[in-house]
């Protein structure tokens, strides 16, 4: 950091409307002063934490970069691409934003940062999160689909197992909801599910499952009963765990994760738990929505084969600050 310690700060509350000013610069000016006022409103009555804003000035004091962190659920923090004035100097204080930024989430026990860029944010952000030190891993499908519908047709058997094993999980697979007494299962069967797992394998032992479990709980509005978990009768090895959330303001529900152990895997369940999330979901919101890492081939697969739709499609950027000993 030496070089930037006189220029790169966090922000102090009374600098943040010009703070916000340069960080939502490319924001048409038709919409840019209403949003500032909304995020300091909000912040004000505590509904938004902008003690991660920081700026970088000129010499004359002036604000010419700004950039965004947010604490998250689970040790782990969101990241916005540093937004910085036009000049010779651009890159070197976005990256000294950045490095700045990483270095206080470290420092205050943070475990992992991830910024998530859609088309508009452009190559120069994805260029200056990479130089600072959050390089690109995968990118993220967003997938929806109406729960009215049914699900389509199987074509053929499933990839592995035979039909009677794969028709015998669909009409008897078992459901538990949470609650306190099965929490160390729930733990358990977490744990074996991300053996092997091919959605974001980079985070595999980035923080502890407490952690983990506590991202799951607070995203969207938490309701026990929408954690379950499936068994195959008299295979207790065999278990799917599905968790699902409300999105708050919106009619929808989130699958917020769908896993499989190993000896779960390759019998068609991944088909099961799907409908079990529509069934679940159908009587409460008309749309179920997720997120998928691109290279989850197995996963993409079930998703289009059970009727999500495509909806956005955005590129993940990570840094982990901290191992967490998972």
């Amino acid at each position: 950091m030496a070089g930037f310690d006189s220029q790169i700060t966090p922000c102090p509350p009374e600098a943040r409307e010009a703070a916000l000013e340069v960080l939502y610069r490319r924001v048409p000016e038709a919409v840019r002063y209403r949003l500032i006022v909304e995020v300091l409103d909000e912040a004000k009555r505590g509904e938004i934490d902008l003690s991660g804003l920081w700026v970088a000035r000129e010499r004359a004091g002036q604000i010419v970069g700004a950039l965004l962190t947010q604490p998250l659920a689970g040790k782990a923090a969101a990241v916005w691409a540093p937004e910085v004035k036009s000049s010779w100097r651009r890159p070197t204080l976005a990256v000294g934003l950045l490095q700045a930024a990483l270095a206080s989430l470290k420092s205050g026990g943070f475990r992992l940062a991830q910024a998530v860029l859609d088309e508009s944010a452009g190559a120069r952000a994805a260029r200056d999160l990479k130089r600072g030190g959050m390089p690109h891993v995968t990118e993220l499908l967003y997938l929806e689909r109406d729960t009215a519908l049914p699900l389509p047709p199987v074509k053929g058997k499933p990839p592995l197992g035979d039909l009677s094993d794969w028709s015998r999980a669909c009409w008897s697979l078992e459901w538990q909801p949470f609650e306190p007494g099965l929490e160390s299962e729930f733990r358990s069967v977490l744990q074996a599910t991300y053996e092997g797992s091919l959605d974001m394998p980079e985070l595999e032992g980035a923080r502890a499952l407490d952690d983990v479990m506590e991202g799951h709980r607070a995203t969207g509005r938490f309701v026990a009963e929408r954690w379950q978990l499936g068994r195959i009768p008299g295979t207790p090895e065999a278990v799917a765990v599905l968790l699902l959330t409300e999105v708050p303001s919106h009619d929808v529900w989130e699958v917020v994760y769908l896993g499989l152990s190993p000896a779960a895997r390759g019998r068609g369940l991944g088909r099961v738990v799907v409908q079990h999330a529509l069934d679940l979901a159908r009587t409460h919101v008309p749309w179920l929505k997720l997120a998928v890492d691109c290279r989850n081939i197995p996963a993409t697969r079930l998703y289009q084969s059970t009727g999500f739709v495509l909806r956005d499609r955005r590129a993940v950027h990570l840094a982990i600050l901290n191992d967490g000993g998972c």
